[in-house]
């Protein structure tokens, strides 16, 4: 066989894997919306965001429907306010495909982030690949994201416009750091301006923009709050949050506004878990249902691909040019509470306070497989909440479907060892690892004296974290010492 003959079978063998796992890739969509459309809660109105997630992340398809070009982002760290107020629609390229992960990991690292490898494959399965985006936003967050470009062209997954790379500061209480990144947020509105041919991005764009992604913060604020009162299924409140990019940000507040009314007759059941950890991408949802079938609801989350899609309000008094571009560079990075960061306890407080506010029996903590910052940051984590009293299950796992009946037995024992909430005399809300010897009865006197009262010594204040406010403390918690439990065999 001559070599031009051999490289036209190896071409075609190679296509015809992409057509296999393409298949497979619109099999997962196809699957998980009907997941959601069967649910006993479902109803009309939901059908705008579900239809959303079905029509897949065709950036050709997304332009059409929001009539501007889309600019794709690789992580929420960039602005999104600028890049629309430089007429280009921001889309989160996201990566929750397991077909579209195991398509791109022959030639990709062995231990790597499922999701950035998902990326890499969804652009081979996609027939214009990442074509169809006018230009791709990469803050280097973590190393795989700052990695991204070489990790493509193992894949051969060229076409796509290049990465423009946003270097963001990880020591972020600096003064240096904070002016370097209102640096790159200059550098990021001059790249803009570029791609949209001249274009300038001044304050009347800057105000409007700002206007537009407020509305639609304060509305999945809303919808967070829903699901804090067991209104909203985790399932539903994550293809909600996941059909965001999909559409003009005017028409999805407007039809979430719609739908907010309606969830008040779907309560759900379940004890509260606060959710905490790496992110749940659509269509690999195999946390949710496993959390479900458990019978463990998430009252709230610390994820950024759930309430923490935005980060938070943005305030100007200066309304210039300037004062502008720096309430949203202070906003994106003093605001966000991503591990990446070095030395930040409000990060760990955004995960410890929410849980002592008595609405969550307990912390799940999920990771992706490759995925470091969170893998790294879940061990001091653990202590953290263990200290406060409350218990921490550690979820580790990818997007195949292998480990499912692995990972619901270890949820299911996490729930048995959970406490139900309970008013405790006149002091609030309080949760503790307690023995189910000494919880039975609904009085105090049943617990144990070092239970009996809430920690006097925590003093919090509301900060924004995520999509809405929480309690948080100014500095490190502080809390009373716990006394050891009872060793207990076959912990989760």
């Amino acid at each position: 066989m001559e070599r031009g003959d051999s490289e036209t079978v190896f071409d075609g063998r190679a296509e015809r894997q992409r057509k296999k796992f393409r298949l497979k890739y619109l099999e997962e969509i196809r699957r998980e919306t009907e997941a959601i459309r069967s649910r006993p809660d479902y109803f009309q109105e939901l059908d705008y965001f579900v239809d959303l997630l079905e029509s897949g992340p065709d950036p050709a398809a997304i332009s059409a429907r929001t009539g501007l070009p889309v600019a794709g982002l690789l992580c929420v760290q960039a602005p999104f306010e600028l890049v629309r107020a430089a007429g280009f629609h921001p889309f989160r390229i996201c990566g929750g495909s397991a077909a579209a992960a195991r398509l791109s990991a022959p030639q990709l690292p062995p231990v790597m982030c499922p999701a950035l490898r998902s990326i890499v494959g969804a652009a081979l399965l996609e027939p214009a690949g990442g074509k169809g985006f006018a230009l791709r936003i990469a803050p280097c967050t973590c190393d795989w994201t700052a990695k991204m470009p070489e990790l493509e062209g193992l894949v051969g997954s060229g076409g796509a416009p290049a990465f423009y790379r946003m270097d963001l500061p990880r020591l972020k209480d600096r003064d240096e750091s904070q002016e370097r990144w209102l640096g790159e947020v200059y550098a990021l509105r001059r790249r803009l301006m570029e791609a949209a041919g001249g274009k300038r991005v001044g304050p009347p764009a800057l105000s409007k923009a700002l206007a537009v992604y407020q509305g639609a913060w304060r509305a999945f604020s809303n919808l967070s709050g829903l699901r804090a009162k067991g209104h909203v299924a985790s399932a539903v409140f994550a293809a909600v949050a996941a059909s965001f990019f999909h559409d003009l940000p005017e028409t999805w507040t407007e039809r979430l506004k719609r739908a907010l009314p309606l969830f008040k007759a779907s309560a759900q059941d379940g004890l509260e878990v606060f959710l905490a950890g790496s992110p749940v991408f659509f269509p690999n949802f195999k946390l949710y249902r496993l959390l479900e079938e458990a019978g463990l609801r998430v009252a709230g989350d610390d994820l950024c691909s759930g309430e923490r899609i935005f980060p938070g309000a943005v305030f100007c008094d200066d309304p210039s040019e300037h004062g502008l571009l720096k309430a949203l560079a202070q906003r994106y990075h003093q605001g966000c509470l991503c591990p990446v960061f070095a030395e930040d306890d409000r990060r760990a407080n955004s995960v410890v306070a929410p849980a002592l506010d008595g609405r969550h029996s307990g912390v799940v903590y999920h990771v992706l497989k490759g995925c470091h910052p969170y893998d790294l940051e879940s061990i001091g984590l653990e202590r953290r909440v263990k200290e406060a009293g409350m218990r921490f299950l550690r979820i580790e796992t990818d997007y195949a479907e292998e480990d499912s009946q692995t990972l619901l037995t270890r949820l299911e024992a996490f729930r048995n060892s959970l406490v139900p909430a309970r008013r405790v005399a006149s002091v609030g809300w309080t949760r503790r690892r307690v023995d189910r010897r000494e919880t039975r009865g609904s009085s105090p006197e049943h617990l144990p004296r070092a239970y009996r009262h809430a920690p006097s010594s925590l003093s919090c204040r509301t900060v924004s974290s995520g999509s809405q406010s929480r309690s948080a403390s100014s500095g490190p918690l502080s809390f009373p010492a716990v006394p050891a439990q009872p060793s207990r065999q076959g912990r989760p």
